[in-house]
């Protein structure tokens, strides 16, 4: 190698140096909160009413019981506890996962429940570019923050946990529901079961007939 060559080898390795540290190290450090294997809760965290969601942000069922569950807590929000964990079934939901590790990006900034919404709101359009576009809709959610997250799939061993307690527990559907312990077998009904447990009915006072 002439010394004409070696020059420009130690140029460019000194380049190919610089530009890895300022991509790696000059940047801001991107921090991640520690993973945290608790459901996502809603409503009222002391309430002795318990209700628990296995979900997948792509499945059409999902798409209706989230309607269900939204006017429950519209109406019952300070008597019930809704907890919300991942049970994507990424075998027919192919953008179910993805979804949900998003969602685990903007939880990462205390914004689960608005980003869980549009993901709801908008279930047919779950593709990369749109988890994008949702994420800059979610007000003061730092949209490079999250991109970084996903990128890095830091996010994705939350979800697994949550679809290993699903399996071990033995639900194979979406959406499943547990009331206070119990799996609810037609989840249509849920108004009225959760009624029932909140607003039980008063018993009829005896006519004067049968004093």
């Amino acid at each position: 190698m002439n010394l004409l060559k070696k020059y420009w080898w130690i140029l460019a390795t000194v380049a190919v140096i610089l530009i890895v540290y300022f991509v790696f190290f000059s940047g801001p450090k991107v921090e991640y909160a520690e993973l945290n294997t608790d459901p996502h809760i809603f409503g009222n965290p002391e309430a002795s009413v318990v209700l628990t969601e296995f979900s997948d942000f792509q499945c059409p069922a999902c798409g209706l019981a989230y309607t269900t569950v939204k006017v429950l807590m519209n109406h019952y929000a300070d008597k019930i506890k809704f907890q919300y964990r991942h049970f994507p079934l990424s075998s027919i939901h192919p953008y179910a996962f993805k979804a949900a590790v998003a969602s685990e990006c903007a939880s990462d900034q205390g914004k689960f429940w608005e980003y869980h919404d549009l993901l709801f709101v908008n279930q047919q359009a779950l593709t990369k570019a749109d988890l994008l576009a949702y994420a800059g809709k979610v007000e003061g959610l730092d949209v490079a923050l999250w991109q970084d997250c996903l990128a890095s799939g830091v996010k994705e061993a939350r979800v697994q946990t949550d679809i290993a307690t699903a399996k071990k527990e033995g639900y194979n559907s979406t959406p499943t529901f547990i009331l206070n312990g119990q799996k609810v077998a037609d989840w249509g009904t849920l108004p009225e079961m959760v009624q029932a447990l909140i607003e039980p009915l008063v018993p009829l006072k005896q006519s004067d007939s049968t004093k």
